[in-house]
């Protein structure tokens, strides 16, 4: 599918800022967190911003809210664009052909439309996956394996770019051990042998994929203080596992308690991350985020405790839209936590696990 990108309109209005300078706001915003509280306000200014600038997503607020758009005060009242907008001719991004260096494709099958997520810089980006890391305070890396293609082979793929970024950036030893499709689990038994703690990194299906071949080979067991990372599910496989299910294979096949496993949470169409650990533990967001969710039939925000759709405002989706409508369901807590239950039975499969 050919995307059509909407030039940006000529109308500027002082209140606002023109879009390096929000780069850098932000920017500087997520690198002093923690140390600085967010100014909530901000939200709105990118809002605002993206309101006058891109087209596709002015006519989306226009057609979703019967609320004046100059009297939105509270990030809650923001539009959130449904992640199919992403596969649409009318993407929305403010960039033009011209001004996009970067663009992630959702993963998908052959036959399905793929959602473009356009970027003109991606140093926001790196900056909140490394500043998103911190805040959230995994484990320090060990001997770090990614069980993810490198970004030279999936340059389109958000998930191999942060697993690149955190190479880069954390870990520059980390070795990529999943490429041309194929698992180097001879890598893991390895470095298990070495007897220093190992960190793996790896979407849920590429870890399925290990554990059904650890389990034709005699027993092996990670060192102390070996930890596990997390991702993606099986939306649109055949497989189903639940969470304790999987779990219990890192325990069985590399030794590695539920406790010291992470679950990442993100999708191609945001710039940030989502961090939990071991079981029943809910996410926490990142400061420049935003969680809101949403009840299916109003559309009202929801009670703590309460289930609905998962909203998240994103401050470094500055070159697409701030507020993301995903399709999953979750537990509200607060603006910077909720338990994810999981996808909406009548949505469309999708997900980063599903290229492998």
């Amino acid at each position: 599918m050919v995307t059509h990108i909407i030039q940006k309109t000529n109308t500027k209005s002082p209140t606002t800022m023109n879009t390096s300078d929000l780069h850098q706001e932000i920017n500087n915003t997520i690198l002093a967190t923690p140390n600085q509280a967010i100014n909530k306000t901000l939200f709105l200014k990118l809002f605002h911003h993206q309101y006058q600038h891109n087209t596709p997503y002015q006519k989306f607020c226009n057609a979703s809210t019967t609320q004046p758009i100059t009297t939105i005060n509270n990030i809650n009242q923001i539009p959130a664009v449904p992640t199919d907008a992403f596969k649409s001719k009318y993407n929305p991004t403010p960039l033009t052909t011209s001004q996009i260096n970067t663009t992630f494709l959702t993963s998908g099958t052959t036959t399905e439309t793929k959602g473009k997520h356009h970027f003109q810089t991606t140093t926001t980006y790196e900056n909140s996956i490394i500043a998103g890391w911190k805040h959230a305070q995994l484990p320090p890396l060990q001997q770090t394996l990614i069980l993810t293609p490198p970004p030279t082979e999936a340059p389109h793929s958000s998930l191999s770019h942060m697993m690149g970024t955190i190479q880069r950036k954390l870990s520059p030893n980390a070795t990529f051990i999943l490429n041309d499709n194929n698992l180097n689990h001879q890598t893991i038994i390895n470095a298990a042998n070495n007897n220093s703690p190992l960190t793996l990194i790896g979407t849920a299906l590429a870890f399925l994929q290990l554990f059904e071949t650890l389990a034709t080979l005699p027993p092996i067991a990670l060192p102390p203080g070996s930890w596990a990372l997390e991702t993606g599910g099986y939306k649109g496989t055949n497989k189903s596992l639940t969470k304790n299910q999987l779990y219990q294979l890192f325990q069985k096949h590399l030794n590695i308690n539920p406790n010291n496993i992470w679950n990442e949470y993100s999708m191609t169409e945001l710039s940030s991350q989502f961090y939990t650990s071991g079981i029943g533990n809910p996410h926490l967001a990142p400061p420049w985020t935003h969680i809101n969710v949403i009840n299916p039939e109003t559309n009202l925000p929801v009670k703590p405790n309460e289930i609905g759709y998962l909203i998240i405002y994103d401050l470094a989706n500055i070159d697409s839209v701030i507020g993301i409508r995903t399709q999953d369901l979750a537990i509200f807590h607060n603006n910077q936590s909720f338990t994810l239950i999981g996808r909406d039975p009548s949505a469309l499969p999708r997900g980063c696990s599903r290229s492998l």
